[in-house]
């Protein structure tokens, strides 16, 4: 007994122990889930991206945080349309640092040259820094889009154009929508890792329903 009071730091040090070969295992039947789901659907698969493309630099999500990393990537054709999608997860805070991960789908429009703009879900503390000068294009005849959506860009009239009254009704039939655009590029992603292949086909076609929004007009 006092032996294991001297040395009671053994049973978790070796429950940790024994949870990391688990872990890179389950990681590893993942893994192979995808790309078996990829081999039969004729979509490409990769292990991970070594950094974003310059390109996404315009997009807030990708300047966030700290070790930024593009994980899982499949890419295909969807409804017509060539897309990408993608984990990506960063690290916040100092000490008690925690990690955000977040499953992200891009589609190039090369016929549609889209303003750029970011349009996330608006929470208390982003009302709260809009008081103090954050950007944020509001609509006086839908107070319930500006309600729930921060939206911000470089050309407010531009962005404001591409959010019509039908983009509108859609974001908040389907609240808490992060999207985001530039150029021929369109963004859509939520938080969390991305689904496992039975749910893959769910997650590609409401990204999807975004897409059509605004690169099919």
């Amino acid at each position: 007994m006092n032996w294991l009071l001297a040395n009671w730091w053994i049973p978790p040090l070796v429950v940790a122990a024994g949870a990391i070969p688990l872990s890179l295992y389950l990681e590893k039947r993942r893994r192979e889930a995808y790309e078996e789901f990829c081999l039969m659907r004729g979509f490409t698969f990769e292990r991970s991206h070594p950094s974003a493309p310059e390109a996404y630099a315009a997009v807030p999500l990708f300047a966030k945080g700290r070790s930024r990393r593009w994980g899982y990537t499949i890419g295909g054709r969807w409804n017509g349309r060539t897309f990408t999608a993608f984990e990506y997860r960063f690290t916040r805070g100092g000490n008690s640092r925690h990690t955000e991960s977040f499953s992200v789908m891009q589609w190039d429009g090369d016929d549609v040259a889209l303003p750029r703009f970011c349009c996330t879900p608006e929470g208390f503390w982003d009302r709260l820094a809009q008081r103090f000068g954050r950007q944020d294009f509001d609509f006086p005849e839908d107070p319930a889009f500006s309600d729930a959506y921060q939206l911000q860009g470089d050309d407010e009239a531009a962005v404001r154009g591409s959010f019509t009254a039908e983009v509108r009704r859609h974001l908040l039939a389907n609240p808490r929508q992060h999207v985001a655009g530039a150029g021929h590029a369109l963004f859509w992603w939520r938080p969390g890792r991305l689904p496992k292949p039975d749910d893959l086909d769910a997650l590609f076609a409401e990204g999807d329903g975004v897409r059509r929004l605004f690169l099919e007009r």
